[in-house]
């Protein structure tokens, strides 16, 4: 059983079932009744035109679940990952607090059917900021002031990878400057659940952080870190946010970067000064 708030161990039949996995995969068979919403799995950027869009299906969303009478949103992906806790993390953001993951690594024990009910929603008129998500001019603006964890493996945070995952030849790799490493992979268990509560509470103190300090986390485009956040809220860090623009955004601006190469064309990598913290890794 999971102790931690933001996950559900059982689906109930008044919830409003959410499938982060691939959408072939939800096609071939999804829980009766889920959703498929496909914006969740692309990269965004923090400025205005991108927020109006990631808001208009956020609210579309909101929109559904007000109209399905539903008592809260169940969030599900092949195993608590990266997708499942980024569509948790934004809708919590634009209030619906009753949002979870499940806490179950595919396949499980359900009702099944083809998945239809695919759904994309037009973006919004006026670009809002979503609770909890900063973007680039935050960043620049704060930069030296900042608690900033990178989320993503160690190959990305040094600079020997733009992602990790179908990576292109001659992508800018590297890093924000003063960045942690907390590479996400170590958040799972041998199993492939989300590790204790108690255990990450250990890991955590081992850290030099501090839980009042602004805490800004950031991956490749957005998703990894929110798994991240949704863990500080829960053990007591007070100002969480996520950089929503994250290394997607921040590699194609003239911002300071640390560990830059590009993947393919050359393994040196040019150290930038630090601006404060130091690296460290669970």
């Amino acid at each position: 059983m999971s102790n931690w708030g933001f996950l559900k161990n059982e689906l109930d039949s008044n919830d409003f079932v959410i499938d982060c996995r691939s959408q072939a995969l939800y096609e071939a068979g999804t829980i009766k009744g889920a959703y498929y919403f496909p914006f969740i799995k692309k990269a965004f950027g923090s400025d205005n035109e991108s927020q109006k869009k990631m808001l208009g299906h956020l609210r579309g969303i909101q929109s559904l679940f007000d109209s399905e009478s539903k008592t809260r949103i169940i969030v599900f992906d092949e195993g608590m990952g990266m997708f499942a806790a980024r569509m948790v993390y934004l809708l919590r953001g634009v209030g619906i607090k009753e949002t979870y993951m499940l806490s179950k690594r595919w396949p499980f024990e359900a009702d099944l059917e083809a998945g239809t009910k695919i759904m994309e929603f037009e973006p919004i008129d006026k670009a809002k900021q979503i609770n909890g998500v900063v973007d680039k001019a935050f960043m620049e603006k704060n930069l030296t002031r900042l608690q900033i964890f990178d989320t993503r493996t160690k190959d990305e945070y040094d600079g020997k990878l733009p992602r990790m995952t179908n990576p292109e030849q001659g992508t800018l790799c590297g890093r924000l400057p003063g960045a942690f490493l907390w590479d996400w992979t170590t958040f799972f268990n041998s199993e492939g659940y989300i590790m204790d509560k108690s255990i990450f509470t250990k890991r955590l103190q081992g850290f030099p952080f501090m839980p009042e300090r602004t805490t800004v986390l950031y991956d490749y485009n957005g998703s990894r870190s929110c798994l991240l956040a949704l863990m500080l809220k829960e053990v007591g860090y007070q100002d969480v946010s996520t950089y929503q623009g994250s290394w997607f955004e921040w590699r194609k601006s003239s911002l300071p970067k640390q560990a830059v190469s590009l993947y393919g064309v050359t393994n040196k990598t040019t150290a930038a000064p630090r601006v404060g913290g130091s690296e460290r890794k669970s």
